[in-house]
This record gives structure tokens, sequence and C-alpha cells, in this order.
């Protein structure tokens, strides 16, 4: 017998929905969003490869018909008047969200293939150390979030409201684990064996 089929939403509907989130949640309008995709846009994507005719103003007038523009771009993919999200798009957007919301976003998108989301640090000593940092507040994180689930001594089915957030919290622990030991796997002499 065959398995039951799977379905999973679009990607499109992950983003559009971390991105509505985003939106009702701060104080960012969709035309200052819209700017911030496009300026991720159009410095990611080279000239002759984009697909998405996003403007750029520089001042006065020309950056309200800019905002405005890009406005209406992001609003068609939104609504489904453009049904298809390009990659290249997709990346710029994703990148546009602000944290917590793009760390979620991405997050999501690596779940689904079973996959983790990784950060990738900042070169030299600083980013070693943001690295460190982030691996002790996602952990922190982590126990905040396993703190009500334990409140009995155990994990049980009555913890199952505090399931999502406890796996979400985990996952990111794991995320800035594996950004250290991709600086640390770096440094080895190539051919080296990696798990040693």
């Amino acid at each position: 017998m065959k398995p039951a089929p799977h379905f999973l939403r679009p990607r499109s509907a992950v983003v559009f929905d971390h991105t509505r989130r985003m939106l009702d949640q701060t104080a960012m309008c969709t035309r200052k969003f819209a700017m911030h995709v496009a300026e991720h846009y159009v410095a990611l994507v080279a000239p002759d490869q984009r697909q998405v005719p996003f403007r750029l103003g520089v001042t006065g007038d020309d950056l309200i018909r800019a905002e405005k523009h890009n406005a209406q771009q992001i609003g068609r993919y939104m609504d489904g008047t453009i049904k298809a999200l390009p990659a290249d798009l997709e990346d710029a957007w994703v990148l546009a969200l602000p944290e917590p919301y793009r760390g979620d976003c991405e997050r999501e998108l690596a779940q689904r293939r079973g996959r983790y989301s990784e950060r990738k640090l900042a070169a030299g000593e600083a980013g070693e150390v943001a690295g460190i940092g982030q691996i002790l507040l996602e952990f922190g994180q982590l126990m905040e979030a396993l703190g009500p689930a334990l409140a009995d001594g155990k994990i049980c089915e009555a913890d199952l409201p505090h399931a999502r957030r406890i796996l979400n919290e985990s996952d990111d622990v794991i995320a800035a684990l594996l950004s250290i030991r991709r600086a640390v796997t770096q440094i080895l002499p190539t051919g080296s064996n990696a798990s040693a």
C-alpha cells in the first residue's frame, strides 16, 4: 500500500506568512519593507539576471515613487497576482525580514527538508565570539521554553502546548552549534577527517 501523500505548503506561503506576521507585529510599513527587499535584491542579483524590476530612489520624489512601485511589486506576490516567487527574490525577501522573523522563516524553510538553518559567522574573532554568545542565548531560550514543561518533573502529553516552542528553540541551539563547528572545520588541513 502506498503511503498517504503529504503535501507541503509552497515555500512562498511560508515566506508570506512570516512577512504578514512581521508587518502586523512591528511598526514597519509595507513600503519600507519593500525598499529593504529591493535593496537586498539589487545587491545580491546580477543586473542581467534580475527578474523583478525593483527601483531604488535616491532622494525626494524618486524615493517616494520607488517605494510605491516596490510596494506594488511585493503586494502582487503576496496577494497571489504573481503566482511564482523566484528563488533569487526569496533570498532577498527573507534577508530583508528583521529578526526574529528572519530566523523563524529560515528555520521553517529548512525544516521542510529536515535541515537546520545555520547562521554564517562574521570573519575573525568577533564572529567567533558572537557565535559563542549566540549558543548561550539560544540555550537560555531553550531552557526558558523547557521550564513550563518540566515544572512537574517530566515531559508528557500535558506539555503539548509547549512542544512547538521547545522544538524550535532546540533547533536554534543546534544551528548555533553548527555555525561554530563550521568555523572549526575550516581551520583543519585539507583532507583531514572533520569527524575525528
